[in-house]
């Protein structure tokens, strides 16, 4: 399927990006959870931490298909009870069955507030995000009719969410992929100017973003700055890694199936993966690394296991609301 001429990206080349995007986030988790089982030192240490660091870059990369992807939505459709009901279905419900579940295989929910914390998505902090988002942006989207506006205002309600998210101490993953989303926003509203800018334009800018990227990461020293001076520069590395993600996706004019197939369930995937790795890893009695891999497909066959359970209520559901 080739990119409509009056988009960015079109759907499919946004599974891709998210397919890679789920794909980095685990790789970040399984690299974590390695120094768990097998003690490294030297290069393999330094490559483990490498990989871990790839889960922040994957969640920009969600995050601006996915403000891009609301917001065309919102453009096509007026944001009524159907389109909240939409996203509901494809976010919240999958959230609600999967980790509910796991809940109750793992012990159940312990008290009325872990039942409310459950619902609320406390303990899994892309969801509260996630919630946010959509939240600021269907009020935004329906208080204000002026689209530099709404952009304007939903830039602010992010600043807000980082800082309060900032201001509470949370892990600095809560908040540093946050403008992300914003940006997607952004770049679908002014989708028009953003097209114009030549294509050599956007190739040159490639490399100067990634070599800042490569440079905040591996050769800044920021041990003599202020929390607030490294959320900074946290927050502008997000602004310049996503410009450059959105640079390529607007310029490559293929996208693959696997990578699409995976970002179509990604949100499958990052919602069972933690469990089935876990299960996976106290269960096998292989190698370390083969259990990686039983894992690796376990989640996979596991997330489509899911969606395909989840679609199918989903539907049973709405057929006996329509009799």
């Amino acid at each position: 399927m080739e990119q409509e001429s009056n988009t960015l990206f079109d759907r499919q080349k946004g599974y891709w990006f998210r397919g890679i995007a789920i794909v980095m986030v685990i790789a970040s988790h399984y690299a974590e959870w390695w120094a768990w089982f097998l003690p490294t030192a030297g290069r393999a240490e330094e490559f483990r931490e490498a990989l871990s660091k790839l889960g922040v870059y994957g969640v920009n990369i969600f995050f601006l298909f996915s403000g891009y992807g609301l917001t065309k939505a919102a453009e096509r459709k007026e944001i009524d009870g159907n389109f909240i009901s939409r996203r509901i279905q494809s976010v919240y419900i999958p959230y609600l069955v999967i980790i509910g579940v796991i809940q109750i295989l793992s012990g159940g929910f312990g008290s009325f507030s872990g039942f409310v914390r459950f619902l609320c998505g406390n303990d899994y902090w892309f969801m509260v995000v996630i919630f946010l988002f959509y939240i600021g942006f269907v009020l935004i989207w329906q208080a204000l009719k002026n689209s530099h506006l709404r952009v304007l205002i939903f830039l602010l309600y992010t600043f807000a969410v980082i800082q309060v998210l900032y201001d509470k101490n949370m892990q600095s993953f809560w908040y540093v992929s946050n403008l992300a989303f914003a940006l997607g926003i952004i770049m679908a509203t002014y989708e028009t100017g953003c097209r114009r800018v030549p294509s050599i334009a956007r190739i040159l800018l490639i490399p100067l973003l990634l070599a800042f990227t490569i440079y905040y990461e591996l050769y800044m020293d920021k041990s003599g700055m202020t929390p607030e001076q490294i959320l900074h520069l946290q927050m502008l590395n997000t602004v310049l890694w996503t410009t450059q993600i959105a640079c390529i996706a607007s310029l490559i004019p293929w996208h693959g199936p696997v990578f699409g197939a995976l970002g179509k369930r990604s949100l499958h995937l990052y919602l069972v993966h933690t469990f089935v790795f876990m299960k996976c890893v106290n269960t096998f009695n292989c190698s370390i690394p083969l259990r990686y891999v039983i894992a690796a497909v376990a989640t996979v066959i596991t997330a489509v296991l899911c969606e395909l359970l989840i679609t199918r209520l989903i539907k049973l559901i709405s057929d006996r609301r329509k009799l």
